[in-house]
């Protein structure tokens, strides 16, 4: 049912991204979380993956006449209070994407570069890790790789808090606004700190909290991510937002079977 326009809308959150039919990430992660923190969702399927919890299968790619299509009408209905981008696979729909941020009133994105699975699937092109660069970062409000996704982005070993700091700042100067690097990855994190690190236009704080092993289990990227996006809508700044979306992480690690 359509929302009246007599009524306050609520805030409303997009994700473009791509859909795991196992829920546990992608769009249904993304508006699970959403809704956990009464923010109203929408979602714009990027491609279609075909996984479950163990591993992944394949997937087929959406065109960008389908992405438009799919959003086009959702700009004609709402007003989005924040955004986020998930699965961004090629070329042409990481530039499509792109251009849609720019040429519509949707804000800056919250870009989660998903790159690679847990499972070890390839979710974006090789080819398309430059077009990212140039035209995903410069819109991004903040871009939230983990190790190994900032290691591609800058080109750099990162294996120490020290070394997120100085990948941050190198994305920043790629012309990313704000940085936060998932640091679940480094090595000897096991039964020590889960540390990220935010870098917000030049301003780090780093986010502590205890390590959980979370046996493969996939998505905790999405549901970070789309936890931070909810804490914008609901009018938190960037650098308020992180703890509260790192501790909603955790409890749902330790919900998990």
């Amino acid at each position: 049912m359509a929302e009246s326009n007599s009524l306050i809308s609520p805030i409303r959150a997009l994700t473009v991204a791509g859909f795991d039919p196992s829920g546990a990430a992608g769009v249904l992660a993304d508006v699970r979380t959403f809704n956990a923190s009464g923010v109203a969702s929408s979602a714009v399927i990027t491609s279609i993956t075909f996984q479950n919890f163990s591993r992944g299968f394949g997937a087929v790619h959406q065109t960008m006449e389908s992405i438009r299509s799919q959003l086009d009408p959702l700009l004609d209905e709402f007003t989005f209070s924040c955004a986020k981008t998930g699965m961004l696979p090629t070329r042409e729909i990481v530039s499509g994407v792109a251009s849609l941020f720019r040429e519509s009133n949707l804000p800056r994105p919250v870009v989660d570069p998903v790159m690679v699975s847990t499972s070890g699937q390839q979710l974006m092109e090789e080819n398309a890790v430059e077009v990212f660069i140039r035209e995903m970062l410069p819109l991004a409000r903040l871009i939230t790789p983990n190790v190994p996704e900032a290691q591609t982005l800058t080109g750099s070993r990162i294996t120490s808090e020290a070394e997120m700091r100085i990948a941050a700042a190198r994305l920043r100067g790629m012309g990313a606004r704000a940085v936060l690097i998932k640091g679940g990855h480094l090595p000897g994190t096991a039964n020590q700190e889960a540390v990220d690190l935010l870098d917000n236009e030049g301003q780090v704080t780093v986010l502590r909290g205890p390590w959980v092993p979370n046996g493969g289990i996939r998505g905790s990227g999405c549901i970070l991510s789309a936890a931070i996006v909810s804490e914008l809508g609901n009018g938190m700044d960037l650098v308020a937002s992180g703890a509260p979306a790192k501790s909603y992480v955790l409890a749902d690690i330790r919900r998990s079977p």
